[in-house]
């Protein structure tokens, strides 16, 4: 068992990384400041050819995109590295709240940023429309995401907008991505 959480722990330290340049990269660009790329696509991700980690199973059993690859780190870095999203808690200092375009939900009991649909579509596709609309398939039914449990968007009340719900990773892949089993599923189950 120590032997595949250390390597989850490797191959999530590595992806966590590549993230949070992806995140900087696309705040520079929106803001129009210096930036070392000039796409988030631009950024290599790390090379899981011959990483063993269950994290790295599923990126090449899914064949997943890079866009995929983002939401789902999305999802898992609350739960690994909730630091890493305070970025998106600056506000926007014409109208004094937070900037809209970033998503999220701010959790009062865990005092941390929750990403939403809206931060993956901020990250993804900031102005681009085509690029936005694109991002609706990775929440629909028939998505492997959904399909195999592994992480969902949180159906928001009937008046907001659909990408205001929540990014849920589910406990069974939470578990399989940190310590390689769904044992403690079970736990917060029993809570």
């Amino acid at each position: 068992m120590k032997g595949i959480i250390k390597k989850n722990a490797h191959a999530l330290t590595r992806e966590l990384d590549w993230l949070s340049k992806v995140i900087d990269t696309s705040i520079k660009l929106y803001f129009e400041q210096e930036a070392p790329y000039q796409s988030i696509y631009d950024i290599p991700p790390p090379d899981i050819t011959k990483d063993e980690s269950f994290y790295a199973e599923v990126i090449k059993r899914d064949q997943t995109s890079i866009a995929e690859r983002i939401v789902l780190l999305l999802s898992l870095a609350p739960h690994i590295r909730p630091q890493m999203l305070d970025v998106f808690l600056i506000k926007n200092k014409n109208l004094d709240k937070n900037f809209t375009e970033f998503g999220g939900v701010c959790d009062t009991k865990c005092n941390c940023f929750i990403p939403t649909g809206e931060t993956a579509a901020f990250i993804l596709a900031m102005n681009n429309l085509e690029s936005r609309f694109d991002l609706f398939n990775l929440f629909c039914e028939d998505h492997y995401f959904k399909k195999r449990n592994i992480l969902q968007i949180v159906k928001p009340k009937s008046y907001e907008p659909y990408l205001s719900g929540a990014l849920i990773l589910s406990l069974e892949y939470l578990s399989y991505l940190s310590v390689g089993l769904s044992k403690f599923t079970a736990v917060y189950a029993a809570d």
